[in-house]
């Protein structure tokens, strides 16, 4: 399966040292979710540079064990992913909350761009819809908004 990111070493990508404004992120539980390690790896190094903690699964299946034991505050799934999909991850979100309450903020990631995606990522669940490749800074905007958080991401 082909990286979608710039860089597929995430050993060399380097996120550039900067005076962070007090972290936007500080102590938010973040799941991500993508069948690919290195951008396991990457997601994690960008979100652990805004002090987000951070757990990752790479199946949908490993996601839904994740978040009844860990309780994260907020998903970041990459939609094409072998046997189940981040369609269908979020679907079951949606579907064991209306059982028993609560509410998981989503982010759908991925590299496909057909138009048709958006909407599908929307009607399956989804607040918010990232194409790959993306900078950063826009991934940390948008969950910042998405859990009520303050947003001032320097360049």
């Amino acid at each position: 399966m082909q990286n979608t990111f710039r860089d597929s070493h995430p050993e060399n990508y380097q996120i550039p040292q900067r005076n962070f404004p007090s972290p936007v992120l500080d102590g938010l539980r973040v799941l991500v979710v993508d069948d690919d390690a290195n951008n396991l790896d990457l997601l994690e190094t960008i979100f652990e540079q805004y002090q987000a903690e951070v757990n990752t699964a790479a199946s949908v299946d490993e996601a839904i064990e994740v978040i009844e034991e860990w309780k994260p505050d907020v998903l970041i799934s990459d939609i094409n992913m072998p046997n189940k999909d981040g369609y269908s991850l979020i679907r079951s979100i949606r579907i064991k909350e209306a059982e028993v309450g609560g509410f998981l903020p989503a982010v759908a990631v991925t590299g496909c761009v057909l138009p048709e995606n958006r909407s599908l990522a929307f009607n399956a669940g989804f607040q918010m819809f990232i194409l790959k490749p993306f900078r950063s800074k826009e991934l940390i905007t948008v969950v910042a908004k998405l859990t009520g958080r303050t947003v001032e991401v320097t360049d």
